[in-house]
């Protein structure tokens, strides 16, 4: 026909080879029926509301065709219900006679995984010997070289190091709660579900012991989470702690048929809500500018130095000089020393701790007969020289540990009391770590909904105190960069 392309004729003649019927009148088009062949074609000229109207026709043919030509206008259809706000309809093809329940993707659960490295389960000598042999058996704790010294230091170790471990273990064993280290994790986890509201599933995950990582993976799994955020309780980052656990993680993950979508919350040991929440924890005990004190000192765990050494990639610039570690750069941005020097000048700076009156040890060494070298300065010999210095009230922290443990209840507080005092001081203050205080339950929270809103892809995270304001929420600051060692 004149003005009708053949593009349009195909597409009518088309539609009549599975029409069955014509109706008489429009209405009965409107119905499920169709019409004559020379009304389709006539319709084409009248522009692009004919297509709509054909598509709707030869949708009705099709489906009398499959139902054997009867009318589905009697048909009792399954009831339609349309889906809430907080699922996403999924069409099979069945249109409404199916929904499946499907939070959408930015309002589905995630989970947030708190990783540490351990906790014997018990006191009991053997206990401590399993977890020991673990631990020390990682080539990212210790890495010995060939095999066969690694197995023959270890066998050393493992001869005495569990008994005496087992013993200070009972120092500071909560006779109710057990092992510091995991009930204070337990808590803080209870703490971030609370502040972080039902959108998040916090589980802990340990590297050691129970609950192990691949045990709070499953079970955040049958949750129904497939998103999982990784926080290493480290705020530095070195391959024995951080590295290892992560290394865990990765493996137990790819293990998994279903493998959980990760994200890593970095090292945060410059952020400005974790130096705020030691700061405020340090205020406490040593007061404005340190007054209550004579010297304070940060006490970080140590690490062998070649852990230090093989994160600058250029091999020319990590342990080469005396001030190394004096700022942070793109050589050493990933040495734990470095780092630790960076955390320790921040705090510094905003307890307003005058020169000369903080100053920096490493402790937790690990070795045999001096067969690794392990950073420096160390924390028991710094005692025992501010001591014979005339320092006689000592304020000690330990930044790098984020929940209190064997290290810092019987190394600092028990056996480094000693020490302190066999060397002329006469009261060393333990400042404990922060754990699960309401501060830093507020501000590690708000640190996790930063990273999962840079990184996650997730729809805003409200905290549980949603109507207060972000001030009395978590403690801010700004930090000024400093060089100064």
């Amino acid at each position: 026909l004149p003005g009708v392309r053949k593009s349009r004729k195909q597409l009518g003649s088309e539609a009549m080879q599975i029409q069955p019927s014509a109706p008489r009148s429009i209405s009965g088009a409107c119905r499920g029926s169709v019409l004559p062949r020379e009304a389709a074609i006539a319709r084409h000229r009248e522009g692009p509301a004919l297509f709509a109207f054909t598509s709707l026709t030869v949708a009705a043919a099709a489906q009398r065709r499959l139902f054997g030509g009867k009318r589905l206008r009697g048909r009792r259809r399954a009831p339609f219900r349309r889906a809430s706000s907080s699922e996403e309809q999924l069409d099979f093809g069945l249109q409404s006679e199916l929904i499946v329940k499907v939070p959408p993707y930015d309002r589905r659960k995630i989970g947030v995984l708190l990783l540490n490295i351990g906790t014997p389960a018990s006191t009991e000598v053997g206990d401590v010997r399993d977890y020991l042999e673990k631990f020390l058996a990682d080539d990212r704790v210790i890495e010995i070289k060939p095999p066969l010294l690694k197995w023959l230091v270890l066998q050393a170790l493992l001869l005495t190091r569990p008994k005496s471990s087992a013993a200070n273990y009972k120092k500071i064993w909560d006779p109710v709660r057990g092992s510091p280290l995991l009930f204070h994790s337990l808590d803080l986890a209870e703490g971030l579900q609370e502040e972080m509201g039902k959108r998040l599933e916090v589980r802990i995950g340990m590297q050691y012991s129970s609950p192990t990582v691949d045990e709070s993976l499953k079970d955040l799994a049958e949750s129904g989470v497939d998103n999982v955020v990784l926080v290493p309780m480290f705020p530095h980052y070195a391959s024995g702690t951080t590295g290892s656990c992560l290394a865990g993680a990765y493996r137990t993950s790819a293990d998994l048929y279903c493998t959980p979508f990760l994200s890593v919350l970095p090292p945060f040991y410059g952020h400005r809500l974790y130096v705020a929440a030691m700061k405020k924890q340090i205020l406490e005990t040593i007061g404005e500018r340190g007054k209550n004190v004579e010297h304070t000192l940060f006490s970080f765990h140590g690490v062998p130095e070649d852990q230090c050494s093989r994160t600058d990639i250029t091999g020319n610039f990590c342990n080469k000089s005396s001030d190394c570690c004096r700022m942070l750069n793109t050589k050493n941005r990933n040495c734990y020393r470095a780092q630790c020097f960076e955390t320790a000048r921040l705090l510094a700076y905003e307890l307003g701790l005058e020169e000369g009156r903080w100053s920096i040890g490493f402790q937790s060494r690990l070795t045999l007969r001096d067969t690794i070298a392990w950073i420096k300065p160390y924390t028991d010999e710094a005692f025992v020289e501010l001591a014979k210095k005339g320092v006689k009230k000592l304020a000690v922290v330990a930044p790098s540990f984020t929940a209190d443990c064997v290290e810092t209840l019987e190394e600092l507080g028990i056996t480094g009391q000693e020490e302190f005092q066999e060397a002329g001081g006469e009261e060393l203050v333990v400042i404990p770590c922060l754990n699960s205080q309401d501060h830093w339950v507020k501000n590690l929270a708000q640190i996790i909904r930063e990273h999962i809103a840079d990184n996650v892809g997730a729809a805003e995270l409200p905290s549980q105190d949603s109507q207060e304001q972000e001030s009395v929420r978590f403690v801010q600051m700004d930090i000024p960069r400093i060089t100064q060692c």
